[in-house]
């Protein structure tokens, strides 16, 4: 009878080790299945995380993207505007041009107004002459006129009150047409002629150069600007005879801004003048109406009428 239990008993330990072995398969099964679960999680959370990534980073995208359009507007409204105030400026420039062209015409305008006056100024004083001329303005055929030339507000008419009448008179305007006065000396008679010295009048010098017997350049030693313009006008003038006396008077010593003598002679470059002319440089200045004639005039004056006679014992 106790054998029989054993065996009974040893029968019920297989089925109990399979229930034991059925235990533990549900349980690895349950772990694993944790596990999975576990896993699962951590990829659900990788995946969540990787969304929310890109999801950033769409949004980087899109932030990107709107602030390149923002930039593409800005861009385009800076280039609209830029074109806008080009177009205005080209507005402006046509505006202001034609501005400047109507100021310039207006001042042509006027320029021909004061030119179409000065020469009927000129023309009126031709017909009744100035008040120093004594003579006829037309020089004689057979007389030599001894000219006194310069730029407009040189002082040639005080110098040819020196030269001409031996006294002082200083002159304020500018000389609009001829000066001529016509003195007589022991044995013979010299014709001194003044042009006026702008530019209307300038055309006439060399109509009247031809007659010359000597010339007289004055120049304003103060005003260096028009140095150059006289020294042009000057060399065209002695350019047209190489054999004239050139007498020239540098003005105005008197003047703090007055160039010496000596830069007179560069500035004419009066060493070009030619080996064969006669020429001599006076420095003269402006004195008080009244006054004594300066000895330096005297001398020039002697000088002028020795010229003038041998000039004229030569024709």
């Amino acid at each position: 009878m106790e054998k029989g239990k054993v065996k009974r008993e040893k029968g019920k330990e297989p089925e109990k080790e399979k229930i034991q072995q059925k235990e533990e398969r549900n349980k690895k099964k349950v772990e694993k299945e944790k596990i999975k679960e576990k896993e699962k999680g951590k990829e659900e959370k990788i995946k969540e995380k990787n969304g929310k990534e890109k999801t950033g980073k769409g949004k980087e995208e899109k932030i990107k993207e709107k602030n390149g359009k923002e930039k593409t507007g800005k861009g385009e409204e800076e280039k609209i505007k830029a074109k806008e105030k080009g177009k205005e400026e080209k507005i402006k420039e046509k505006e202001n041009g034609k501005e400047e062209k109507s100021k310039r015409n207006e001042d042509e305008k006027r320029q021909e107004r004061e030119t179409e006056k000065e020469k009927e100024q000129f023309k009126e004083k031709e017909k009744d002459n100035s008040t120093l001329i004594k003579i006829p303005l037309e020089p004689l055929e057979k007389n030599k006129q001894i000219l006194v030339l310069g730029l407009d507000g040189a002082g040639k008419t005080s110098i040819l009150h020196f030269l001409a009448l031996n006294r002082v008179q200083r002159s304020v305007a500018p000389t609009q047409g001829f000066n001529a006065v016509c003195i007589s000396t022991e044995d013979r008679q010299m014709e001194f002629l003044e042009i006026g010295g702008s530019e209307p009048f300038r055309s006439y010098w060399e109509m009247y150069l031809s007659r010359g017997l000597l010339l007289v350049f004055v120049v304003d030693s103060a005003d260096h600007k028009r140095l150059p313009e006289a020294k042009k006008y000057l060399h065209q003038l002695i350019g047209t005879n190489p054999v004239l006396p050139l007498v020239v008077f540098a003005n105005k010593q008197d003047l703090e801004a007055a160039y010496h003598i000596t830069d007179i002679h560069e500035a004419l470059a009066l060493s070009e003048v030619g080996n064969d002319r006669k020429m001599f440089l006076f420095g003269t200045q402006v004195t008080e109406d009244g006054s004594e004639i300066p000895s330096i005039i005297q001398d020039a004056r002697d000088l002028i009428a020795h010229l003038a006679a041998d000039m004229s014992d030569q024709a």
